[in-house]
């Protein structure tokens, strides 16, 4: 690997990590604020739970088939335990995360409330185990990545995630990841965008995120993640 390329920046990833504590921090509240039989805003709630749990699939599926690859061939004796310690996270992330679809499942189908209270209650205990893992991640992982990943094969990473990503829900994608963003970084990712996708996703980035977030959560400014 070249001394001379640029490395990845690890604000990117507290990027992408803020609005997955954003939204997530939010989803109990929104559940709970449901009227009980409401079953069309039970629906809208779920489906923005499908939304941002989709994407935090999607990112640790990253992470486990390009990123650790990628460290365990570059530094094997200092990652191989962080590599452990974040697929544990994530296995613990996922298996509570099922629960919360199950209980998902249950409320869509009547908006009750007690199946209201299972899944609000489900979300109480997501949180805190998706949060240690991106302040784990933040602190113990992401200055390795800093060390060892150049900014080109890290943009390669993520050309190769974009392409899987459903092409209608991706200017929504991006505003939600860009509401907390520095400047410098959204820039950064923009620009490894192909051209005919490039050109105006900010401003559809922008537009798509504010009315999302006035339907979802009544103001095109919810509150960031680090209130």
């Amino acid at each position: 690997m070249a001394k001379y390329e640029r490395h990845f920046d690890g604000r990117e990833m507290t990027m992408v990590h803020d609005m997955f504590r954003r939204e997530f921090g939010l989803l109990p509240g929104l559940v709970r604020e449901v009227t009980a039989g409401d079953v069309a805003r039970a629906e809208e709630v779920g489906q923005h739970l499908d939304l941002v749990t989709g994407i935090l699939r999607h990112h640790h599926q990253t992470e486990d088939d390009a990123v650790w690859p990628l460290l365990l061939m570059r530094c094997p004796e200092q990652i191989v335990p962080l590599v452990q310690l974040m697929e544990d996270q994530h296995a613990s992330v996922a298996a509570t995360g099922r629960k919360v679809s199950a209980a998902l499942a249950g409320w869509r189908a009547s908006a009750s409330a007690g199946a209201r209270a299972v899944l609000a209650g489900a979300l109480d205990r997501l949180v805190p185990v998706l949060t240690e893992h991106l302040a784990t991640e933040e602190e113990r992982v992401v200055p390795v990545m800093e060390l060892h990943i150049t900014m080109g094969e890290w943009n390669r990473i993520l050309e190769k995630a974009a392409a899987g990503t459903d092409p209608e829900v991706l200017p929504l994608t991006f505003g939600m990841l860009f509401y907390e963003g520095d400047p410098q970084i959204i820039e950064g990712v923009l620009n490894t965008l192909p051209a005919e996708v490039r050109g105006g996703m900010w401003d559809q980035a922008h537009q798509a995120y504010a009315a999302h977030a006035e339907r979802i959560h009544g103001t095109a400014t919810p509150r960031s993640s680090k209130v």
